[in-house]
């Protein structure tokens, strides 16, 4: 039977760190590399959250406990919110799961929303539940340059789809007899924009890839998509 936790909070951004190392006397003498896991992002269950499972496997020889530190963080200041810290017990060759249900950000979204972002840290034990050390900082401080570039793209686009706005106000009034329909004009001026709006997107995809490359033995991260709006 597998071993399940369900955790209900908001989150887009999954890191996961496997704690190895002297958490307990008993866990410096033991190999946990029996101990694996993987994460599976859901996707989108509504446009107002997504799911995201994080499955352990123990194909060690005896039963072990595990515990994880969970950081919840602000999309937009990466500021830490909340960190939780369940703990279960998986017997041999079986399974446990921990269930997060991720909602949108919070009132700091300006521009865009996107889903809430979090650190997942696992220790593991064989006597009792062991403390993994959480790594929300350490990673943060190191990815900082690029947070720093995100949130400069983001701005720009933001700019950039204000100055369409102001265009589609001027440029397309109410269609009459000698004027295009407003839905042909709003086409048109869309269209003239599209190249200088692909890159926008392009250009947040390709900084949380280099994100997601920082440190990736222990900050190893999963990026959220901005959400439907």
């Amino acid at each position: 039977m597998k071993n399940r936790t369900s955790i209900n909070f908001p989150a887009i951004l999954i890191a996961v760190f496997i704690n190895s190392l002297a958490i307990t006397a008993q866990a410096e003498e033991v190999d946990f590399s029996c101990m694996s896991y993987k994460v599976w992002g859901k996707g989108y269950v509504s446009d107002q959250f997504m799911d995201y499972d994080i499955v352990l496997q123990n194909n060690c020889p005896g039963a072990v406990y595990w515990s994880m530190c969970i950081e919840r963080m602000d999309p937009w200041t990466s500021k830490i919110l909340e960190n939780h810290t369940p703990t279960g017990y998986v017997e041999a060759k079986k399974k446990a799961r921990v269930n997060l249900h991720l909602n949108k950000g919070g009132k700091d979204s300006k521009f865009r929303n996107r889903f809430q972002e979090f650190y997942v840290s696992l220790g593991y034990a064989i006597d009792e539940p062991a403390s993994p050390a959480c790594v929300a900082s350490q990673c943060e401080a190191k990815k900082r340059e690029v947070r720093a570039q995100i949130l400069t793209n983001e701005a720009a686009w933001e700019r950039a789809e204000k100055s369409i706005a102001a265009r589609l106000k001027t440029e397309c009034p109410d269609s009459s007899w000698e004027t295009l329909s407003s839905n042909e004009c709003e086409n048109q001026v869309r269209q003239t924009s599209e190249k200088e709006m692909e890159v926008f997107p392009s250009k947040d995809q390709e900084l949380r890839v280099e994100m997601a490359t920082i440190d990736r033995e222990h900050c190893l991260v999963w990026a959220g998509e901005l959400t439907n709006e």
